[in-house]
């Protein structure tokens, strides 16, 4: 591995693990707080925020999206190469699993842990708990418009190069709007990294109970609606002849 694509790698790695530490880490702090309460609102702002400034950092040097999905789109859009797909992904999910152990040993008590380490998780299509094919169809669904939408925001506005210079601020922006929505349903996390990085510590904890039981709506629709999102944008709203898409190197 070049030095070039090395330092992208790890650029991957620093920003989705401080998305995932503070996408994490404020849903169990809310969950300690008391005055003032911290609600959705908050963790919604603190993820979207967190997502803006990781993104802007991360551009220049890497701009894989410090999501799974969001890279495998710009794989199969031809704006990055193989290798670059891979030593993407890894970094993101190492970064991602870092984080969760980080969170996992700072709320190390089990009144601590806040929604079980703030991984996502179905909530409103699961009541009490119990995981159903209807709930996980339905929770597919809401991420895949989730991811579609942070998708798209993120095609219009870091790659398409008609678009003013705004940094990540409208996809973090897209992404504050996502968890508010979607808090109460899937978490919305509408990015694989953000369930895996702290779900493989959850199954560290003694209270809880098949974490997996949801999964398939945590890479499924956000894969899905990144892919969809790309397509919309590029063939839809953004006419083929003018996308400017380099071929692979």
């Amino acid at each position: 591995m070049d030095n070039k694509l090395l330092r992208a790698c790890l650029a991957e790695l620093i920003g989705t693990f401080a998305l995932v530490f503070v996408g994490g880490g404020v849903v169990c702090v809310a969950a300690l707080t008391s005055e003032p309460r911290l609600d959705a609102t908050a963790i919604a702002f603190a993820e979207g925020l967190t997502l803006a400034v990781a993104l802007t950092a991360t551009l220049r040097g890497s701009g894989g999206g410090l999501n799974p999905a969001l890279t495998l789109m710009l794989w199969v859009f031809r704006r990055i190469d193989g290798r670059k797909l891979i030593g993407f992904m890894v970094g993101q999910l190492v970064g991602a699993l870092l984080a969760g152990l980080c969170l996992r040993l700072l709320f190390n008590q089990p009144d601590m842990t806040g929604h079980y380490l703030g991984t996502p998780h179905l909530r409103a299509f699961a009541p009490d708990g119990a995981v159903t094919l209807a709930g996980i169809f339905s929770g597919v669904g809401v991420e895949i418009f989730f991811t579609c939408l942070i998708a798209f925001a993120f095609y219009a506005t870091l790659l398409d190069r008609r678009s003013p210079p705004l940094g990540g601020l409208i996809v973090g922006l897209a992404q504050t709007a996502v968890v508010l929505f979607g808090f109460r349903l899937t978490g919305g996390a509408a990015n694989p990294a953000r369930w895996l990085g702290t779900v493989v510590w959850e199954m560290t904890l003694t209270q809880t109970t098949n974490p997996l039981a949801d999964h398939a709506v945590y890479w499924v629709g956000p894969i899905v609606g990144a892919l969809l999102g790309g397509f919309l944008y590029v063939f839809v709203m953004q006419p083929p002849e003018e996308d400017g898409r380099p071929e692979r190197r």
